[in-house]
């Protein structure tokens, strides 16, 4: 539809997440795949540059770029292990030689601190790890933002570095690696955007493609996990559906006392642990007046609002 020119931009609710799935389990030394199974960004990225005779769509260039609070290890890793003219991969994450320096010894730790939770992340770093702190070539910009992507940090990334990269690689097609957990709300703890902050940064990236790729832009969720008023004690349930009524505390932390994690079967590595910890369903478990389908919400508006404007 976009290359078609039927539209010049698209969002696309997939779940779950892919920028941390690579070539293979736990790319670039990462301790998971971290929710994903399928690096949607870096196949539709492939698709897009294989010859229309093979079945592609035959473009030159194309660029990818990630604002999930995380480092898309798993895309660094397809489409940029080495170099590819043919792509561009940027992020702009969480992370950076200050916060990941030290070495990754205690992968119970390493993973705690990943996910935002207990002593971890202060003594481990972020996840994936130091992969994202550098760019190895041209074709791998990683800006990493420090402990807490902060909105004055992401719009100078976003304003300097990105634009300039993109426009200098002048892609055929932008790929958005759509992440919304560097919420303020979010359960993981690594990000201070509001949604309007999301909102922003499309449209910056929409200006962007204007000037290089005619608004192309195919927009991919990967994470977020903030959600807005779950459940508010002893009021109206605003998140639910009317007429649904919500679940009691006393009965949900009665449930929460009786977790048991999710058999996943034979297909989950012997060495991989499934088990959520209850510090995290905590965290999990917070009403918030503003999260994920907030931002997923106002990004979509942005991205309409830019189609209008071409």
């Amino acid at each position: 539809m976009i290359l078609g020119g039927d539209v010049s931009n698209a969002f696309c609710a997939v779940r779950p997440p892919g920028h941390h799935a690579g070539r293979t389990l736990h790319p670039m030394g990462a301790t998971s795949n971290g929710f994903c199974l399928l690096n949607a960004a870096a196949i539709a990225a492939l698709y897009a540059v294989k010859p229309v005779q093979d079945g592609g769509r035959g473009l030159a260039r194309v660029a990818v770029l990630d604002f999930d609070v995380h480092h898309g290890n798993g895309t660094q890793d397809i489409l940029g292990s080495t170099y590819d003219p043919r792509f561009l991969y940027i992020s702009v994450h969480a992370g950076g030689s200050d916060v990941n320096g030290s070495e990754e010894t205690d992968a119970d730790q390493f993973l705690a601190g990943h996910l935002g939770y207990g002593r971890g992340r202060e003594e481990s770093g972020i996840f994936p790890g130091r992969c994202g702190d550098t760019s190895p070539h041209p074709g791998v910009l990683n800006l990493p933002l420090g402990e807490k992507v902060t909105p004055l940090a992401l719009g100078h990334a976003m304003t300097v570095q990105v634009n300039d990269a993109i426009l200098k690689f002048d892609p055929d097609l932008i790929i958005l690696s759509s992440g919304f957990d560097a919420h303020i709300n979010d359960p993981l703890g690594l990000g201070m955007l509001s949604a309007k902050d999301f909102a922003n940064i499309t449209l910056l990236a929409c200006q962007i493609a204007a000037r290089c790729c005619s608004g192309r832009i195919l927009s991919l969720l990967e994470g977020g996990y903030g959600v807005p008023c779950c459940r508010i004690p002893e009021k109206t349930d605003l998140f639910l559906p009317s007429g649904i009524s919500s679940v009691p505390l006393a009965e949900s932390k009665e449930k929460e006392k009786q977790y048991l994690p999710i058999d996943l079967g034979s297909d989950l590595p012997s060495d991989m642990d499934d088990d959520v910890p209850y510090a995290l369903i905590s965290r999990l478990d917070k009403c918030h007046p503003e999260g994920f389908l907030d931002c997923v919400r106002e990004h979509v508006s942005a991205l309409h609002q830019s189609s209008k404007a071409l």
